[in-house]
């Protein structure tokens, strides 16, 4: 009787269909990355005490992942971009721009401040964190890899987008994506999605080069220093968020003025075609974050647009006006001071004196400078929103246009 060994045989039966049909690589990829996070997030969460959840099984998930995308890669076509340049440079300046983007948060903290980290490190939670951040980390990379050299021969930006969105989709719970608020919303996508998508873009570059593990010393350095520092940068979170994009980008800068500056077209990527990703990606983020901070007013600056006469002629309709926080003890008569009406409307006028009220509080007098009479109402301490830092004429006339034209279709 003959003795069959029924794992290699699945793994032959497994390699002869993949070899047969490839595309389903990227399929197989994709479905176990989601059943990966199903696993450990719904599965596994709430039904196994102690340790053994979170840490062990909800682990094994992400393990069996790491080895389909693994498998896949090893099957990929090679990336012509690994011909390009030796691998020993592409791990070495892999290696360069993580640790970058890890001291770039060690920089914050310098700056700012450090605080305890929330991370045990006792010998035993130093073992299972390296497993609990360890294999995801290798199962996020390997999948990288696995995805770009499988569908990037067709359209490498759209690889890159759609690879990059998915793996930093699954980095974050469900209860992650649903904040209460927009000041909430704000901080999640802007301080942290974007910076895990930007340093995921930045892997993704190298990858292309330097295959699994030119991913992976791009990542690992930050994720190290999270799990396994016992101090962590202490500031507010777009300061953090702006060196978590400002790090990438800068490493992204870097590999491609080493790596792509002098790359031809070949008749697989055409000039005029777009196949890797662009420093202006990591830029309109930056950008996008502080569009997103100005307008929630961040780092104590607020925007915002005159929409009446009511200051003419210091400041003319349509002009963007930039205020700054500050304490009501430090105004004077003739500052120009951006408050809240009890209704939540907001106001810019002069201060024009600082009186007693009927209960002994203080309260201040506004007055516009092209209106007849002082405010109607006198403002406390509490609805001062900041002062007039400057203003540019014009800026805001077309979203001031813009923002009526939607309350006259409403």
């Amino acid at each position: 009787m003959t003795v069959v060994n029924v794992p290699l045989a699945l793994r032959k039966t497994a390699g002869t269909a993949y070899a047969r049909h490839p595309w389903m690589y990227a399929p197989s990829v994709v479905l176990a990355l989601l059943a990966a996070y199903a696993w450990q997030h719904h599965i596994v969460a709430g039904r196994i005490n102690g340790l053994w959840g979170p840490y062990i099984i909800g682990v094994l998930g992400w393990a069996a992942a790491a080895a389909i995308a693994w498998n896949a890669f090893r099957h990929a076509p090679p990336s012509a971009k690994e011909h390009d340049v030796a691998p020993k440079d592409a791990l070495f300046v892999a290696g360069i721009v993580g640790i970058f983007i890890m001291s770039l948060q060690m920089l914050i903290g310098i700056v700012a401040d450090f605080g305890r980290s929330p991370m045990a490190h006792t010998p035993r939670f130093l073992v299972l964190n390296l497993v609990f951040a360890g294999v995801p980390l290798v199962a996020a990379e390997a999948s990288r890899a696995a995805l770009l050299h499988h569908l990037g021969r067709r359209h490498m930006t759209l690889a890159i987008v759609a690879t990059t969105l998915l793996i930093t989709a699954l980095q974050f719970t469900l209860a992650q994506y649903q904040p209460e608020g927009v000041r909430a919303q704000t901080e999640f996508w802007g301080g942290a999605f974007i910076p895990v998508a930007s340093t995921g873009l930045v892997a993704g570059f190298f990858v292309l080069y330097g295959g699994i593990w030119a991913g992976l010393l791009v990542s690992a350095p930050l994720v190290a220093f999270t799990y396994y520092s016992p101090i962590l940068p202490v500031a507010d979170w777009p300061i953090l968020a702006l060196a978590g994009v400002a790090g990438p980008a800068m490493g992204l800068w870097i590999a491609e003025s080493m790596f792509g500056a002098d790359e031809p077209a070949t008749a697989a990527e055409p000039a005029g075609r777009f196949a890797l990703p662009s420093i202006s990606w990591v830029v309109t983020a930056v950008v996008g974050l502080l569009i997103f901070w100005s307008a929630f007013g961040f780092f104590g600056y607020l925007p915002s647009f005159v929409p009446s006469h009511s200051m003419e002629p210091s400041l003319t309709v349509g002009a963007m006006v930039v205020t700054k926080e500050v304490e009501a003890d430090d105004l004077r008569v003739g500052d120009v001071v951006l408050y809240k009406m009890p209704n939540r409307q907001r106001v810019l006028h002069r201060l024009i004196a600082i009186e007693s009220g009927e209960d002994g509080g203080r309260q201040f007098i506004f007055k516009g400078d092209n209106n007849n009479a002082a405010d109607l109402y006198p403002v406390r301490d509490e609805q001062i929103i900041g002062r007039l830092v400057f203003d540019i004429p014009k800026l805001g006339w077309v979203p001031l246009k813009f923002q009526q034209g939607l309350g006259r279709l409403r």
